[in-house]
């Protein structure tokens, strides 16, 4: 099973009550084929730097939703990995 292309991002979606804290979803697109999963992470709407998909800040609460996002997307590759090698 080869993919002509792969894609990974995170994202955040817009809450339908007035709330600026949502949960972080992720999608995986495969050959143009997107699908969407959300991590269960709470966070506020103007402290992820969209373009580059991680939270902004020094603080603790931020560097701990990067290093989450990070070892997300080790282990989707790593599944990935594992796929193409069956």
């Amino acid at each position: 099973m080869l993919e002509n292309s792969f894609g990974l991002i995170f994202f955040l979606k817009v809450p339908p009550h007035e709330s600026n804290i949502t949960t972080v979803y992720f999608r995986i697109i495969v050959d143009g084929i997107p699908k969407e999963g959300l991590t269960r992470c709470q966070w506020e709407i103007e402290r992820l730097n969209q373009k580059k998909e991680r939270a902004t800040g020094t603080k603790e609460h931020a560097k701990s939703l990067n290093f989450f996002q990070d070892s997300l997307t080790n282990k989707i590759h790593e599944i990935k990995a594992e796929i193409m090698y069956i």
